[in-house]
């Protein structure tokens, strides 16, 4: 079971962390660009995980209609982060969270991952607040494209994003 999280609508934590190219990105810069799904995830080249970023690359064209930018998180090195996204062409960024800090202010580390991160997703409106969370119970499921598509879908027809 991961711990309390944030709770939709209200505002996220900021964070600053460096991406595969070793820059410093910040969420607030992110966000000037649109909204943003949040995608925290145990490692890189690991099965689930490599599954689940290649149906987001996949499925980017879907993603883009409704102007949502991906973000993959976890505690890998920017030097992992360059290799994943060069060796499965990951157009996207990928954040290194090497304390797990950030996953923990999100809510995403999980007890029985013995202080590991649960893979989740967030989805991140324009102005800092959470219009969607999903946690994962076990290390073997993950949220599909096609499942966020109509996350996305309901959140639009709401006029939440």
């Amino acid at each position: 079971m991961a711990v309390q999280g944030i709770a939709i609508g209200t505002q996220v934590p900021e964070f600053s962390l460096k991406d595969q190219n070793g820059q410093q990105v910040q969420l607030a810069d992110i966000l000037r660009g649109g909204p943003a799904l949040l995608v925290f995830y145990p490692g890189d080249f690991t099965m689930v995980c490599t599954k689940q970023l290649c149906n987001y690359r996949d499925n980017l064209e879907a993603f883009n209609q409704f102007g949502i930018q991906i973000v993959g998180i976890s505690g890998n090195p920017s030097e992992s982060h360059a290799e994943f996204a060069k060796e499965y062409d990951f157009s996207f960024r990928l954040l290194s969270d090497p304390k797990k800090e950030v996953a923990k202010a999100y809510g995403c580390n999980s007890l029985l991952m013995l202080g590991g991160v649960s893979r989740a997703v967030f989805i991140v409106g324009k102005n800092g607040r959470l219009l969607y969370r999903y946690v994962e119970p076990t290390a073997l499921t993950r949220r599909k494209a096609d499942e966020l598509i109509e996350v996305l879908k309901d959140l639009r027809a709401k006029h939440m994003l």
